[in-house]
């Protein structure tokens, strides 16, 4: 038996006594769905209809907890992801909750992955977000009487789900997940492990590659848009900003898929094209084709020239779809600007940002990514990952009756993020 088990804790004994605690927790969570769906006076029929969709698919998983190991911790992380799409993000502020519910998210997320690995890490995480969740909710409810952060009318069909029953839920789930932790790697990660498909563990490296890239990427995007409006407000960069932009300003975590998928396309396709244009125009160096002093700089240039165009195009599209009626940015006042969506002036920052990472960035980073132990790269990857989905979930999946009053203002959500100042 490898050291790094869990072998010392009794997986067996460990398995019946978190099995016997499902048995027990079955009738409670029963009674905990069957009051959720028989709750008051809903706010209209259609939000009656809607809490009984939501409550009959988060109830899935915790029944299913008495089957199959580890959905203990899908319950918990899963209520949380529908109390990130049910939340209006313009009314939820980086408090104490929100970075309750993150540390949750990530540390339950971890502890499942680490006992699917067979790790003592397993156990001590699992108690810390158990911890996180349960103590800091406590907290919060005798401070401000919620368990998180309302975005919602006080006595909604929101606010009762997920201030009334997702502490009670939490009651059970959270002990149980804790000691399902003991059981779940020995009994089972060896089993779920020969499940994967042998094309998707031969290509895994380069899909968790990409994902990283996306994630990391598309919160840097946001920064380097703050930044860049930075420079606008000071006079040092030309153009125009929305002062009142709370999305831009005060939700700095806020994903913008755009920066995500050019971060992608650079792994894909700018960076191997680099290589070759490099590699061809030495070769021509070398036949004599083009003088070898000049062989660097027509590369440079010939790079920077397609890294401007993909850059610029992504720009573009971006903007005909998210951007139509101009409210993320307005280019149409910039000179050597093109139906106001795109201008000279940011295809060339565009061109220079893009050609940098081309020749000096992504080889750096593609050199960390092959030098570092699998494990821990898988580990970043679970971590960032389960956060990332419940910041898109917040912030890209917008309650239906917040729509309706935005589309009666006039206002539509927007489905990217902004790829301009």
């Amino acid at each position: 038996m490898p050291a790094n088990t869990l072998s010392t804790y009794g997986p067996m004994a460990t398995c019946r006594i978190a099995c016997h605690a499902m048995r027990l927790a079955i009738p409670r969570l029963s009674d905990i769905f069957r009051s959720a769906l028989s709750a008051g006076a809903p706010d209209d029929a259609e939000a009656m209809e809607r809490t009984r969709t939501h409550v009959r698919a988060a109830a899935a998983a915790p029944v299913l907890a008495t089957l199959v190991p580890g959905a203990h911790a899908a319950s918990i992380v899963g209520g949380w992801y529908a109390y990130a799409a049910a939340s209006d993000p313009d009314r939820l502020p980086y408090d104490l909750s929100f970075w309750r519910v993150g540390a949750s998210v990530v540390g339950t997320a971890m502890a499942t992955w680490l006992a699917f690995r067979r790790s003592y890490a397993a156990l001590p995480v699992s108690i810390a977000a158990a911890a996180v969740s349960s103590g800091l909710g406590t907290a919060q409810i005798v401070q401000a009487g919620t368990y998180v952060t309302r975005t919602w009318r006080k006595g909604s069909w929101r606010d009762r789900l997920f201030n009334v029953r997702m502490p009670a839920l939490h009651t059970v789930a959270l002990p149980l997940s804790v000691a399902s932790t003991l059981a779940v790697g020995p009994m089972f990660g060896a089993r779920l492990s020969a499940l994967v498909p042998a094309a998707l563990r031969t290509h895994w490296p380069a899909l968790r590659g990409l994902g990283l890239y996306y994630m990391v990427f598309s919160l840097l995007g946001h920064w380097g848009e703050m930044l860049f409006c930075t420079g606008i407000k000071y006079g040092l960069i030309r153009g125009g900003y929305d002062r009142e932009n709370h999305m831009l300003w005060d939700q700095w975590l806020f994903p913008f898929p755009a920066e995500g998928l050019v971060a992608v396309l650079m792994a894909l396709f700018l960076y191997p094209a680099k290589n070759a244009i490099h590699s061809g125009v030495q070769a021509q160096a070398l036949a004599g084709i083009v003088p070898k002093e000049a062989a660097f700089w027509i590369a440079l240039a010939v790079t920077f020239l397609l890294n401007q165009a993909v850059c610029t195009a992504i720009d573009y599209g971006t903007g005909m779809v998210a951007n139509q009626n101009y409210e993320l940015w307005d280019y149409r006042d910039m000179p050597f600007n093109f139906q106001g969506q795109i201008c000279l002036q940011n295809s060339l920052v565009y061109g220079v940002l893009s050609t940098y990472a081309a020749w000096r960035l992504f080889p750096r980073m593609e050199r960390l990514l092959a030098t570092t132990d699998a494990a821990v790269l898988d580990g970043v990857f679970v971590g960032l990952g389960s956060l990332f989905v419940f910041l898109e979930l917040l912030y890209h999946v917008i309650p239906r009756d917040v729509a309706e009053a935005l589309r009666r203002l006039g206002v539509t959500q927007p489905a990217l993020g902004p790829s301009g100042a």
